[in-house]
């Protein structure tokens, strides 16, 4: 008998918006950095202030091929790039085509999940770990 898979937030997550006047943002990546990903995100005008994420996770080119034709499927592992370094948003850039803007999701901790609660833990053995706050704050 198999242990039920462990429920994360970035498993089956609709990439479509459902609220048109919510969700769908621009920016400019200067520098292939997670610095700059994060002012770019830090940037946007929406309703409501956004906090540290627990995930960024870019979409590769065979990902977005995949959003322009189903918005509503989510996507499979195997087409989602976790960016936390460097690193991963020079791969997320390498992997798709330069024809189309790149798809990014931005996933917030849920409200009820305050400081002192218990939420969604990190997947084990490193693999998906949580943006890192410190340098959210920078």
């Amino acid at each position: 008998m198999r242990a039920p898979a462990a429920q994360h937030p970035f498993l089956s997550h609709l990439w479509c918006v459902r609220d048109s006047d919510r969700g769908i943002a621009w920016g400019v990546l200067a520098t292939p950095s997670i610095r700059d990903l994060l002012r770019v995100v830090r940037g946007q005008a929406v309703e409501e202030e956004i906090h540290c994420p627990e995930y960024l996770i870019g979409a590769t080119c065979g990902g977005a091929t995949k959003l322009r034709q189903d918005p509503e499927d989510p996507l499979p592992m195997r087409q989602l790039i976790f960016l936390n370094r460097d690193d991963d948003i020079r791969a997320w850039l390498l992997a798709n085509n330069g024809h189309d803007p790149l798809d990014l999701i931005v996933l917030e901790p849920r409200p009820e999940d305050g400081d002192d609660l218990d939420k969604t833990p990190e997947p084990p053995i490193g693999r998906y770990p949580f943006c890192d706050g410190d340098v959210w704050d920078e």
